[in-house]
């Protein structure tokens, strides 16, 4: 297989894995686990995930001291996007919010071409054009409530995914095993948030109202699996295609989350979302194609 498309593949498959999310995360909320506790087993799972996964596989997993700083700024980078969005959520409707954090594709975009790492393309215009637009119209927009706290959170949480996706493609960061990548992603975010629990004990002492089930447990795995897969495979993928493209093809998040919500959330299927998924299809086809970046092998 052509690695571009590999990497257009797994950039996809990734953003389905994190738009399944909210499915487990509703779950986790029906066990009165807050947004504290639902980031330790996010990123704690994970951390357990890829330390395994590094043992199996017999990896050396010791980072070398020149690059310890760029791995920790990307975990603090992706753990402030999770931050955001938890916050944004809790402000406004998920709808706003993600065609809000969905401008990221322009960010990441503008941030690469300033230093020369990209190009604009027609192709990536259009891409983009069509992945934001789409995301609007599956969220929909009839349902929007405008809250500026929520808006100003959504936007730092582009923003931080941007610089997220930017550091993973630095030239020491893409030739680090990427299962080594993920450990330690995981692992400071993991000791920063414990390190943040002596500021907010309140946060920490509310494990003792969580209640467990055999459902939470399914959804505490489920959360895990698809967070380890999602960001294993957009880190692997983003090393490949670039940021402006992974940002562009991340608009399989929303789509997905959005599907799940009305094949078991109960909510419902307009002509709008039909319109959206199309055009996000579109948007990545496009991308596939026509991107100068295609020839890689």
């Amino acid at each position: 297989m052509n690695k571009y498309i590999k990497g257009i593949f797994l950039t996809s498959f990734s953003s389905i894995m994190f738009g399944l999310n909210p499915l487990f995360v509703t779950t986790l909320q029906l066990s009165n686990m807050n947004v504290f506790w639902t980031l330790i087993v996010r990123f704690g799972g994970s951390f357990l995930f890829f330390f395994l996964l590094a043992n199996i596989k017999n990896i050396n997993y010791t980072l070398k001291k020149d690059i310890v700083f760029k791995v920790f700024l990307c975990s603090m980078f992706f753990l402030l996007t999770s931050v955001f969005l938890v916050y944004s959520y809790t402000r406004m409707a998920s709808g706003l919010t993600t065609v809000v954090h969905f401008f990221y594709p322009v960010i990441i975009t503008l941030i690469s071409v300033y230093a020369k790492r990209e190009k604009f393309t027609f192709a990536l215009i259009i891409s983009i054009v069509l992945s934001l637009l789409g995301v609007y119209l599956v969220t929909d927009p009839s349902h929007l409530k405008f809250d500026t706290l929520g808006v100003i959170s959504a936007l730092l949480s582009a923003l931080t995914i941007s610089l997220y996706l930017f550091l993973v493609n630095d030239k020491d960061v893409k030739v680090l095993d990427n299962t080594v990548f993920m450990v330690y992603v995981n692992l400071f975010a993991i000791i920063v948030l414990f390190l943040t629990s002596f500021l907010i004990p309140s946060q920490f002492m509310a494990i003792s109202t969580i209640s467990l089930s055999s459902n939470i447990l399914i959804g505490i795995i489920g959360y895990i699996v698809a967070s380890a897969l999602g960001a294993y495979y957009y880190a692997y993928g983003t090393k490949i295609v670039g940021g402006p493209i992974a940002g562009t093809i991340g608009a399989f998040e929303p789509l997905t989350a959005v599907l799940v919500g009305i094949l078991y959330l109960g909510e419902n299927c307009t002509n709008l979302y039909v319109i959206g998924v199309v055009l996000i299809l579109f948007s990545t086809i496009i991308t596939s194609l026509f991107s100068d970046k295609k020839s890689i092998e």
